[in-house]
């Protein structure tokens, strides 16, 4: 009966340490599972918000462990917190700069060296065919197959938007007639 528990106890000891040796083997491979998984999660984040640290990322995707969660942080904030200071990484981590110290305040006489175009007429343009009375092409006339070749379908498209921009401006114009408004001029605005 003695040699059957000592059996039986060597058994268990055997089955013990078999569990705990393929345990930890098991263990490393999830863990380099979970590494390569991370990495993979971090490259998503980062394709999506590349302005946002890799260590940031990473940082936070530990603590949530999920790049939706991640992501949805970064769209409500707009940027992610830096990680802590015993994190590696973590110096490579731009901290984020306050607001108020970006820029100085500008004064009402400086300009902007691009300003924008007061219009659409003039952002593209259209000042000539605005003036040109048999632009008035019919929407229907306008191609409807869609062309294999990029530059084709690129023309297509900025012209389909001058059309439209176009019609915009004679309705606009109509509206204003029969309200008894003053004409429209090709500078106004839209």
């Amino acid at each position: 009966m003695n040699d059957l528990v000592g059996v039986c106890f060597a058994l268990f000891t055997l089955w013990v340490v078999a569990r705990i040796i393929g345990g930890a083997s098991r263990e490393g491979r999830s863990l380099g599972r979970n590494a390569e998984q991370m990495q993979q999660m971090v490259g998503v984040v980062k394709s999506m918000f590349p302005h946002v640290p890799e260590a940031s990322i990473r940082y936070d995707l530990m603590v949530s462990g999920s790049a939706e969660v991640t992501c949805d942080k970064i769209l409500q904030q707009g940027y992610l917190p830096p990680p802590p200071d015993g994190f590696p990484g973590a110096d490579e981590a731009p901290r984020p700069a306050p607001q108020e110290s970006a820029s100085p305040p500008s004064t009402e006489s400086e300009t902007p060296a691009s300003a924008p175009p007061a219009n659409l007429i003039t952002r593209y343009h259209l000042e000539e065919r605005l003036a040109d009375s048999s632009s008035q092409k019919d929407a229907s006339a306008m191609p409807t197959a869609w062309s294999d070749n990029a530059n084709d379908r690129q023309k297509s498209l900025e012209e389909r938007k001058a059309q439209m921009i176009l019609q915009a401006r004679r309705r606009m114009a109509q509206r204003q007639r029969q309200q008894g408004s003053a004409p429209v001029s090709p500078t106004s605005s839209l």
